[in-house]
């Protein structure tokens, strides 16, 4: 609760949450939103900070384990979603949670659908931060024939693929509800200051000024021992780049 104050001093005008689930002993959906009286805390919290949107964490939508993620989007997205400002719910479908086979992703694809379904109906958005090329992801994401469902972009993760960041986004255009800054070099999964790697920032921000981006910024950036000047330094970066 300590980081709402904390980041609103900074200069921050919103968190994003993320749905820690690698902590042993702990479940954050039944341990903290499906909890009345943690979310009274939450509530008197974002009246000094607004909680933007939240990063759900990588998720196994495929196999037994997804059957387990549909239920838990069931029990998170009805106490999160009057919450959150943007509406917005990034699930990253990553490393492990990628879907490689024709059935896992035929399987991803179905429970995507359900929870896409659900969150639209409460007036909320999913937005994918997948390991795929601009092209492929923007085909599957209209194969949903949903407005609710798009991306988050993250130019940190693309960076280490080696994609083209600005003509990726000019590519996904509307499709991109939300941005992940983040700074890697090409090939290294290690996040690095932002300015630092191989992020063009000037030519992302260009592209995104393009296709007329509105949605909400996040640092999911390099922090280091003292991470909360890491912070400031990095939110002075952003500022610069968006004037």
């Amino acid at each position: 609760m300590d980081e709402f104050p904390l980041a609103k001093e900074m200069g921050f005008n919103a968190i994003d949450w993320f749905l820690d689930r690698g902590i042993a002993k702990f479940d954050p959906i039944h341990d903290v939103w499906a909890k009345q009286e943690v979310l009274k805390d939450i509530d008197q919290a974002r009246t000094i900070l607004p909680i933007s949107s939240i990063d759900c964490g990588p998720y196994s939508l495929f196999g037994e384990a997804g059957k387990t993620s549909l239920a838990d989007f069931l029990t998170l997205l009805p106490a999160l979603i009057p919450r959150l400002e943007s509406k917005i719910i990034t699930i990253p479908l990553v490393e492990e949670c990628a879907p490689k086979t024709e059935e896992q992703k035929r399987e991803a694809h179905e429970t995507l659908r359900q929870i896409t379904e659900l969150a639209h109906s409460l007036g909320a958005r999913i937005a994918l931060e997948t390991e795929l090329p601009a092209e492929e992801l923007a085909s599957f994401i209209d194969s949903f024939n949903s407005p609710a469902i798009g991306v988050c972009y993250d130019t940190g993760n693309t960076t280490t693929f080696g994609f083209d960041c600005p003509n990726e986004i000019r590519t996904l255009n509307e499709k991109i509800f939300s941005v992940h800054l983040k700074d890697r070099k090409v090939g290294s999964t290690q996040s690095l200051l932002l300015g630092t790697g191989d992020v063009a920032f000037d030519e992302c921000f260009r592209a995104l000024k393009e296709i007329h981006f509105t949605g909400p910024y996040t640092l999911q950036a390099w922090r280091g021992e003292d991470y909360l000047q890491d912070a400031k330094d990095q939110l002075a970066f952003v500022k610069t780049k968006l004037t």
